[in-house]
């Protein structure tokens, strides 16, 4: 199904323009070769564009693909049909216009929080001085000048991954990509993250792909929520736009009557892909939507 063919429920849906995306993914096709020497088709036909400075969250069951995407933008997969573009021109290898936050950090432990930010920098060759300056620049914009001689082991969940998201920022990419980049803390400190994710991104307003479970905070982050099928052979079923105002702050955001509605709107697309999801781990098919 093309993108302007899918439901324009709620807020309505919304798709960016391929000519001027900063990540388009045309007919995508990504199929994984099993160690029985059968197949898995992951995802198929994805046609998805996401535009300089906008912010796009990718919703869907367990196991239909989100990070899979991520990875193609990435240049991590290759696909087996289609093609993906970075600003119009055609990605061959690793993306290097991109930053890749995931949802597990992965700083050294042996290193300080001031060295695992800097060492970002040493592929790009700038100098020890200049590196260590910009590093204590990127750790106070999140909050941590006072956390600069710790190490990881000495932060807390939501500290580790302020230092990621430092660490990854420090090399200024054009894209982010954020992969459940939240999911391991708890309620209080996802919804700081998320409000400290958004005032550094509305900085500079760089194009942003962001896959999570949790569709109140897709909501309350993004300028659209793209929602993904049940696998196998997963493929985008709805594109929302979310007409809520900026600046937001996560808390306040999801009181506003405006956001049950877009809420309410995207679920019912969701909810039945999440129960084919569900059915399809129980070893059965669901009967005229039923749920399970």
């Amino acid at each position: 199904m093309e993108l302007q063919d899918r439901p324009q429920a709620g807020a309505g849906a919304a798709a960016g323009s391929p000519d001027g995306a900063a990540v388009a993914l045309a007919g995508v096709d990504i199929t994984f070769h099993l160690a029985d020497g059968g197949r898995y088709q992951a995802v198929k036909g994805i046609d998805l564009s996401v535009s300089p400075g906008e912010f796009v969250s990718i919703v869907g069951p367990t196991g239909c693909g989100k990070s899979t995407l991520l990875n193609a933008a990435a240049g991590l997969l290759a696909p087996s049909a289609g093609r993906v573009g970075i600003f119009g021109k055609p990605l061959v290898g690793l993306n290097r216009r991109a930053g890749y936050l995931f949802q597990q950090d992965a700083l050294m432990p042996w290193k300080t929080a001031l060295d695992n930010v800097k060492v970002a920098l040493e592929p790009m060759g700038v100098p020890e001085r200049e590196a260590a300056q910009r590093a204590r620049e990127w750790l106070a914009r999140v909050g941590l000048s006072a956390f600069v001689d710790r190490y990881p082991h000495m932060l807390s969940g939501g500290q580790r991954k302020r230092v990621s998201l430092a660490q990854m920022l420090i090399r200024n990419p054009e894209i982010i990509l954020m992969d459940e980049p939240f999911g391991p803390l708890d309620a209080q400190t996802r919804q700081i993250m998320g409000n400290l994710l958004l005032d550094l991104w509305s900085r500079d307003r760089k194009a942003l792909m962001f896959v999570t479970h949790d569709l109140e905070e897709a909501i309350a982050l993004s300028d659209r929520v793209v929602v993904m099928s049940a696998g196998p052979a997963a493929g985008i079923v709805a594109d929302y736009r979310v007409a809520l105002p900026r600046p937001r702050d996560i808390a306040d955001i999801r009181l506003e009557k405006a956001f049950h509605e877009i809420h309410r709107d995207i679920w019912s697309s969701l909810r039945v892909e999440v129960q084919k999801a569900y059915a399809m781990g129980e070893g059965r098919e669901l009967v005229g939507g039923d749920a399970p």
